[in-house]
């Protein structure tokens, strides 16, 4: 059976991939988890033009996207969080404590685009991963404080 990837499938394919796999993989995985819909030239040719109007889109913002990596290429947050002795912190820093720290500095960043695996939880310097895509991407830091 085939069908076209709508995400990234580990050794399967990347999105926008047509591939041939079992019927029952299709069925019973990847289509109630939403990572491939059946194969038709109507489907392959709606996935190429959103995958050309996507493209069009970060053209358009390309020039704004360099100058905030420009921005963040030079920044150094700090936030000062209430913590135990031991250097954990009572609480956590998330995406969204981040996005708000950006924009307190000028920089206006959805979060989505903020690479965080799991929640600050530690004081300390932290490195943080913005990416738009694969190309553009830059890090800064996060320095955690003790609160007095």
């Amino acid at each position: 059976m085939k069908v076209i990837l709508k995400e990234d499938v580990h050794n399967l394919g990347q999105q926008g991939d047509v591939v041939e796999v079992k019927a029952g993989y299709a069925r019973n995985y990847l289509m109630p988890q939403k990572l491939a819909i059946l194969f038709t030239e109507q489907q392959q040719r709606s996935i190429e033009e959103a995958e050309r109007a996507e493209a069009r889109k970060l053209d358009r913002e390309k020039d704004q996207i360099e100058s905030i990596l420009k921005k963040l290429k030079s920044l150094n947050l700090s936030l000062k969080m209430k913590s135990e002795e031991d250097n954990k912190l009572f609480g956590s820093v998330t995406k969204l404590d981040i996005v708000k720290l950006l924009e307190e500095s000028g920089v206006k960043i959805d979060k989505k685009y903020i690479q965080l695996t799991s929640p600050i939880k530690t004081l300390g310097e932290h490195t943080v991963n913005v990416s738009f895509t694969k190309d553009m991407s830059e890090s800064f830091t996060v320095l955690v404080e003790k609160e007095d």
